[in-house]
């Protein structure tokens, strides 16, 4: 983390320069088997973004999610999942209602493995400040 100088008066104080948009606690990176986008931008037709780590397709994709817990602003506490790897596009087959009309748009795909690890990583983060009980259970 860098940082930046803040000026008070006569003094000047370093602080630690943050996102603005959001404060990670803590963060893991988890495998994913798959995570694909359905965009559906104006009178285009629907396209997938998908990274598919057993893509029949393109071999080499390698889906990871990094899952943070986060403070934003003044909000209470967040999790935050980013998806990064590699990833291609395709025109979406295979459906019977226009993708046009699907209520969802994003798909997050953990395999069984790393579903455990989620669940520790989450409890990590079980306090009485969180107010996150239900994690324990």
């Amino acid at each position: 983390m860098t940082e930046s100088k803040l000026s008070l008066g006569q003094r000047t104080v370093n602080v630690p320069k943050r996102p603005k948009y959001a404060n990670h606690i803590f963060s893991r990176v988890f495998r994913l088997d798959s995570a694909s986008f359905l965009y559906r931008g104006g009178d285009s037709d629907p396209v997938y973004c998908i990274s598919d780590r057993y893509s029949p397709f393109v071999k080499g994709e390698d889906p990871k999610a990094k899952v943070s817990i986060i403070l934003e602003g003044d909000r209470p506490y967040q999790l935050r999942i980013a998806v990064r790897g590699h990833y291609h596009l395709e025109k979406p087959r295979y459906y019977v209602k226009d993708p046009r009309e699907w209520a969802e748009w994003l798909w997050i795909i953990f395999p069984q493995d790393e579903i455990s690890r989620l669940r520790w990583f989450l409890a990590r983060f079980v306090d009485g400040n969180t107010k996150l009980w239900e994690l324990i259970i």
